[in-house]
């Protein structure tokens, strides 16, 4: 059986797949970063309490609170910035792209050109309410619409898409 999907890359989508890789391939390091981030958040807040019950509010003050403001910013809509970021890299011409699944391997076809790649390049696979997306590594993945599934159904498609690779599909 043949699957095929066809996916907007927009900053959904784009959020969608830098929210899968920081779950799977990154989720070691991502959780060590937010642990060290809510410590430098935490001791800004102190140092700038204390400064500021000391009524000694200087240029340094300002500066500390500006980091904690922007960690509080970041760490928060960290997938979205990826996300943000990712977009403006994108290559003109592959924001959209058709994908064929078949037994063998997949391919998929952008303006840009039509590549083929096999299942094994896959390190992990994710399911989101909207998508199924392939983590290739820690830089790289596809996301695949599961609105725009032919010949199918998403759980026909996770069920091909585990025996094809041999992975389990996280529900992220």
């Amino acid at each position: 059986m043949e699957f095929a999907f066809e996916t907007v890359y927009n900053q959904k989508t784009l959020t969608a797949m830098a929210k899968a890789v920081r779950k799977t391939t990154r989720a070691k390091h991502s959780k060590r970063s937010h642990i060290i981030g809510i410590v430098v958040i935490v001791l800004g807040l102190l140092l700038v309490a204390g400064d500021i019950l000391n009524s000694d509010f200087e240029f340094k003050t300002f500066i500390t609170l500006l980091a904690v403001v922007a960690l509080l910013v970041v760490l928060p809509f960290e997938d979205s910035l990826n996300a943000f970021i990712a977009g403006r890299r994108m290559i003109k011409g592959s924001e959209k792209a058709n994908v064929v699944f078949s037994d063998e391997n997949f391919v998929s076809a952008t303006d840009v050109g039509t590549t083929e790649f096999p299942y094994s390049i896959i390190q992990s696979v994710a399911d989101t309410d909207d998508y199924i997306i392939f983590v290739l590594n820690q830089n790289h993945a596809q996301a695949y619409d599961v609105t725009s599934l032919v010949n199918g159904t998403k759980e026909q498609f996770i069920d091909f898409i585990e025996q094809k690779t041999g992975k389990k599909v996280q529900k992220i």
